[in-house]
């Protein structure tokens, strides 16, 4: 008789991310992928995926909705959140990202799960005193609320490793490129369309990572027997605020702003839209969050321990853009 296979319980499976991980977890012969998805949601990518994949209603800022998507799994995939730079309640980013995952965390505890897999951002460290820094530097100030709210989701999941021992490990994502992003946190669709004035923090380094290459370190971070307890940093692709919107222009061959305008220039402005936007509930053309997390500088990390664990490669930055491109085209 077969062998019964493992549950594995994802949020966020509707996500950019989420999506391209429940289809590399669908590749895995012993694994059952059932989908916590809120009501309302649209979920027909899921619906077309020919596979395992079973779909629970709830929502992670709702415990009591949580026991049917967790009763029997073996492990859980938090990806559930508020990814983005502006909400128009600063409480949306801590209800969802720290207040979110700690239901996550107690339900999983709860059920009895053998594995956790808390996704979240190199920006939870903050901006510590060295850089690079790696899994065990000490976070430093958070210009965000994306960051803080990330920083203590993640905090508090740490806090249950220690004191109940939820079977934690958090995987760290560097900005993720690739096809089926709806978000315009990465700019890339503005650029491509020739709607970027200017550039902001031209010549700070961001690291960035292909999205199946994010699904795949989520797959064996998850899969890995000894990752409890552990953190991983993923990506490796470097390049400044220039050089990532001049490869744009080069694949969609369109012209790039060469202009850079200054963070303490923008600031001011960005206040001013920020105000506006509360008001209006329209994203801001330049988030606040953005020119401070810009302003912050270059914020570059050692990636070696998932290499050296996971046994991580990366695709390059230019093949992960010329995805995105040729989907915006598409449309």
């Amino acid at each position: 008789m077969a062998s019964r296979k493992k549950i594995v319980t994802v949020t966020g499976a509707t996500g950019f991310v989420g999506r391209a991980l429940v289809q590399r977890l669908m590749s895995e012969p012993d694994v059952a992928i059932r989908c916590l998805v809120r009501p309302g949601s649209d979920v027909s990518a899921l619906r077309r995926l020919d596979g395992e994949v079973s779909l629970v209603y709830g929502d992670i800022t709702q415990p009591e909705t949580l026991n049917e998507a967790f009763e029997g799994a073996w492990g859980v995939v938090n990806l559930a959140g508020h990814r983005e730079f502006w909400s128009r309640s600063r409480k949306d980013f801590y209800t969802l990202n720290e207040g979110g995952a700690k239901n996550v965390f107690r339900a999983s505890l709860a059920s009895g799960v053998s594995k956790v897999v808390q996704v979240s951002t190199p920006l939870a460290f903050g901006v510590p005193d060295r850089i690079p820094f790696d899994e065990n530097t000490p976070p430093g100030g958070h210009p965000s609320d994306y960051a803080r709210s990330k920083y203590l989701g993640d905090a508090a999941g740490w806090r249950m490793y220690e004191e109940e021992g939820l079977p934690l490990t958090i995987v760290y994502l560097a900005a993720v490129i690739g096809a089926g992003d709806d978000k315009s946190t990465m700019e890339v669709r503005r650029a491509v369309d020739r709607k970027l004035p200017a550039l902001v923090g031209a010549d700070t380094t961001y690291t960035y990572v292909y999205v199946g290459d994010a699904a795949e370190a989520i797959t064996r971070a998850l899969l890995k027997a000894d990752a409890v307890g552990r953190r991983y940093l993923i990506g490796d692709q470097r390049a400044t605020t220039r050089e990532y919107f001049k490869l744009i222009g080069e694949i969609a061959n369109v012209p790039i702003p060469s202009w850079n305008i200054p963070e303490t220039c923008l600031l001011p402005v960005a206040r001013g839209m920020e105000w506006l936007s509360r008001r209006t509930g329209v994203r801001p053309a330049i988030p606040l969050d953005v020119i401070k997390t810009t302003a912050a500088g270059s914020l570059l990390f050692d990636s070696s321990r998932a290499v050296e664990e996971l046994g991580m490669s990366y695709t390059p930055l230019k093949a992960a853009l010329e995805e995105a491109v040729a989907e915006i085209r598409a449309t």
